[in-house]
């Protein structure tokens, strides 16, 4: 299976802020009477229900119950899991550098466990510096198995959660290469890791190609950075951007991404409740104007991704390949609570520069093409194999890219004559 293929399928655009909330007196006795029924509903539950309950337990799954009707973004996060999305936004955490990806059965191995993948190796880190490898799969961590013949014993992203941890802690990662008879332990210490969110290389001459994986708040820093180097290699003639699998992220970034290709104009207006208007416009001087773009995109291309793609399309500064994007239209914010969780609300719709809204919709590609099959990955050797390239490696066996190429090209032609 390619790397290319482990696609994050969703993530929320957001804005993460910390509040304390005051919880203002009700003059409707209603209420009063709504929130005695909740404390006896609670009581009643943890002094007769057959089982012991668990009052946080129960008190955590009110809040989630609480906001799981309003809509399908909004949601209580526990301590762990808002804790590991503010890592992931702030785009730096303790841990050894991996992001896992979920292992396959091999038809031809059935015997072999599905072991998670590593698809991402952070450069420097803890990992990296051992000589863990992209691909390697990892059979164990603290000497617990993170699969066995036909299934997995946890997800992909569980096993990462494990590896995380305060710097100057320790973790074991046993790996299995192409070419080992046994798994082999690294022992390593976990540091500060910054999750890199933006890769950048040059494709072949005149022609760049930059992937942003999600936004978080070095995103933009790194894109200006990736667009320098590319400049220094006479990469920018055309340029292929890679929004597929982007989940989306931080909206402030993937706005400051599309003013560095826009020169004027609207970049995305939102729209909170009691009509308040937001339109962020784009500025003179950014680094990729006048460079001819071709965006990449896909059913992972969501939220944050889509905003930067809509605008960058609406200005007829970007060509979309690919498959039609994942469609939400809407902007959630994070509050931090007491228990050390978190709310994730919608607070806000955004439009396109054109007054269009995605939620639900998406963007449709000006050239549809479809991905690899499966039986092309596996033709082609993906990463089971340990031969896969990466998606910036070759276009060979990924047609979208491909044919984003030909575009730039052909970009390339036009712009010579």
């Amino acid at each position: 299976m390619s790397r290319a293929s482990h696609l994050a399928a969703f993530a929320a655009g957001a804005v993460a802020v910390t509040t304390t909330l005051a919880i203002a007196v009700p003059k409707d006795t209603t209420r009063f009477r709504t929130f005695d029924g909740f404390a006896q509903a609670l009581s009643l539950i943890e002094a007769n229900y057959v089982d012991a309950v668990d009052e946080q337990g129960l008190l955590r799954d009110a809040q989630r119950g609480m906001l799981h009707n309003l809509d399908v973004h909004s949601t209580y996060l526990p301590p762990n899991r808002y804790q590991k999305l503010r890592q992931d936004t702030e785009g730096e955490f303790g841990g050894i550098g991996v992001v896992l990806s979920p292992g396959f059965i091999d038809d031809a191995r059935p015997s072999v466990p599905p072991f998670p993948i590593i698809d991402e190796l952070a450069e420097n880190s803890p990992a990296a510096v051992a000589g863990l490898q992209l691909d390697d799969r990892v059979t164990a961590i603290d000497n617990a198995p993170t699969a066995e013949p036909g299934r997995e014993l946890k997800q992909a992203g569980a096993w990462e959660a494990k590896l995380r941890g305060g710097s100057g802690t320790r973790v074991t990662v046993a790996v299995i290469r192409v070419g080992w008879k046994d798994p082999k332990p690294f022992t390593l210490v976990r540091a500060q890791v910054k999750q890199a969110t933006v890769r950048a290389r040059t494709l072949e001459p005149k022609i760049g190609y930059i992937q942003i994986s999600r936004f978080s708040e070095a995103t933009s820093g790194d894109v200006t950075t990736g667009l320098a180097e590319l400049r220094k290699q006479n990469a920018l003639g055309a340029l292929i951007l890679d929004l597929r699998g982007d989940p989306g992220g931080l909206v402030d970034q993937a706005v400051l991404v599309a003013d560095q290709f826009l020169d004027e104009g609207t970049i995305v207006t939102i729209r909170g409740r009691k009509g308040s208007v937001e339109t962020q416009t784009a500025h003179k001087g950014g680094s990729g104007v006048g460079v001819p773009i071709i965006a990449l995109v896909d059913g992972g291309t969501a939220s944050a991704a889509e905003i930067l793609a809509a605008a960058l399309h609406d200005h007829d500064r970007a060509k979309l390949v690919g498959l039609p994007t994942y469609g939400k239209g809407t902007v959630q914010t994070f509050y931090d609570l007491d228990d050390g969780g978190g709310l994730k609300l919608t607070t806000a719709r955004y439009l396109t520069p054109k007054g269009n809204s995605l939620e639900s919709k998406g963007i449709l590609p000006d050239t549809r093409v479809d991905a690899f099959t499966p039986e092309e990955i596996v033709a082609g050797g993906g990463s089971g194999s340990g031969t896969g390239a990466t998606i910036a490696d070759t276009g060979s066996d990924d047609p979208q890219l491909a044919a984003a190429l030909q575009l730039a090209r052909a970009a390339l032609h036009i712009g010579n004559k």
